[in-house]
């Protein structure tokens, strides 16, 4: 009895052994995988430089155009056809409104007897779709006839005319007195003018 006493007794030694080497093994392997606090596992990280753009220049305002001058300014008159040879240009006013203005051809001021006559003068009859008959018999057929100075001299439109209205050649190729213009504005002024209308003719 007693040997089984001695017997038990150093098994239960035994096992306890194992068991506290198994316990230390595990306390072991439990110190080596330990993890990191959280101070170990923050880094700093770098702060995003600031985003620079290029400096764009404000635009340069453009400059405003000169307004142009107006030609019909100051005028009284009800209807006026104001011409200008030296610029081969024709504004037409209701007083100080300008209603229409375009270039012209008037006389050929470097041919003799051909220059176009200035000064003030009024509308005195209105014709379309007539011949013209010059002094040296020639005739040309015109859609519109507006005489200011009856016979000799009016408005008219010219189809035969190969220079440009308005052009400078006016001098030697322009007309014999009387003033052409192209068939738009001459259908223009036939139907706004009115007989009687105040024709003016500047140098």
């Amino acid at each position: 009895m007693a040997k089984r006493v001695v017997a038990l007794g150093l098994l239960a030694g035994a096992v306890l052994a194992g068991c506290a080497a198994d316990l230390a093994h595990d306390r072991s392997n439990h110190g080596s995988n330990t993890t990191q606090s959280p101070s170990a596992l923050a880094r700093p990280v770098a702060a995003a430089a600031p985003r620079t753009t290029a400096s764009v220049p404000a635009p340069k305002p453009k400059p405003q155009p000169k307004p142009r001058p107006n030609a019909c300014a100051g005028n009284t008159e009800a209807q006026l056809v104001l011409v200008s040879v030296a610029k081969q240009h024709v504004w037409m006013c209701a007083r100080t409104h300008l209603v229409y203005a375009g270039p012209v051809t008037t006389g050929a001021v470097d041919l003799p007897y051909d220059s176009t006559p200035t000064g003030s003068y009024r509308i005195q009859a209105k014709d379309t779709h007539t011949t013209l008959t010059l002094l040296n018999g020639d005739r040309y057929q015109v859609n519109y006839w507006i005489p200011f100075d009856a016979p000799l001299f009016g408005f008219h439109d010219s189809s035969w005319q190969s220079m440009p209205y308005g052009s400078a050649r006016y001098r030697t190729e322009g007309s014999h007195g009387c003033i052409h213009m192209p068939l738009a504005t001459m259908k223009f002024l036939y139907d706004w003018a009115d007989i009687g209308a105040t024709v003016t003719i500047h140098p």
